[in-house]
């Protein structure tokens, strides 16, 4: 199997396991959108989060870096019959759409591992409508390998899902992670408002959203 077919189907696995299906339903309970909206997923990896909104809006679109990723996620939506998901090949901090041009534009794990956050996060707020959301989910400041161990003891995680989640506490020590007060900053200089953060998974994630201001 080449690397890249192991990157695929290792995140795959990821997003397929209970816990993630757990996280990404309470971001999506977190973003809460309209149903009329049209949604974009930055970083989709293989579109778990985008088959999720795809019941609840109108369109929902995920992109990613990797052709790999996209032709999975491609592959996964058609099998579940999806016919209001579009992917496209594509990364920050250069977005391939027009401004303005979602009612919702999230990012889970993906801006913590930007060269540089801030610009990543204003290129999400471009592409995104005024009045629009942006929502993302990072790893919180206590995150480490460390706490993630702790935490899969704690909560009997065994095998891959133990694997996986100690994987996201070593990223967290090797990327950002960002502080409420970071957060606020970067949302704010992208000239977003009405910032909302909650602190997840015992405290070792933030999902963080913010309306794009009105013209």
């Amino acid at each position: 199997m080449s690397f890249t077919a192991q990157f695929v189907n290792y995140f795959t696995q990821v997003q397929a396991s209970e816990g993630w299906d757990r996280v990404l339903a309470s971001f999506a309970r977190f973003l809460a959108p309209d149903q009329k909206a049209h949604v974009l997923d930055v970083g989709c990896g293989p579109g778990s989060l985008v088959r999720r909104l795809a019941s609840e809006v109108a369109l929902a679109c995920g992109c990613d870096a990797d052709h790999g990723m996209i032709e999975q996620a491609q592959q996964l939506a058609h099998e579940a019959g999806l016919r209001n998901v579009e992917f496209r090949v594509g990364a920050l901090p250069d977005l391939p759409y027009t401004p303005d041009q979602f009612d919702g534009v999230t990012a889970t794990n993906v801006i913590f591992l930007q060269r540089n956050p801030a610009v990543a996060v204003k290129d999400m707020a471009r592409v995104c409508k005024p009045g629009g959301i942006v929502a993302m989910l990072n790893p919180s400041p206590q995150m480490n390998v460390a706490a993630a161990t702790a935490h899969a003891d704690k909560h009997g995680l065994v095998e891959f899902n133990r694997v996986s989640f100690v994987n996201w506490g070593n990223a967290a020590e090797q990327n950002h992670r960002f502080s409420e007060g970071q957060i606020t900053e970067m949302f704010e200089v992208a000239g977003l408002s009405e910032i909302a953060i909650e602190a997840k998974i015992g405290g070792l994630a933030l999902f963080a959203k913010a309306k794009k201001l009105t013209r």
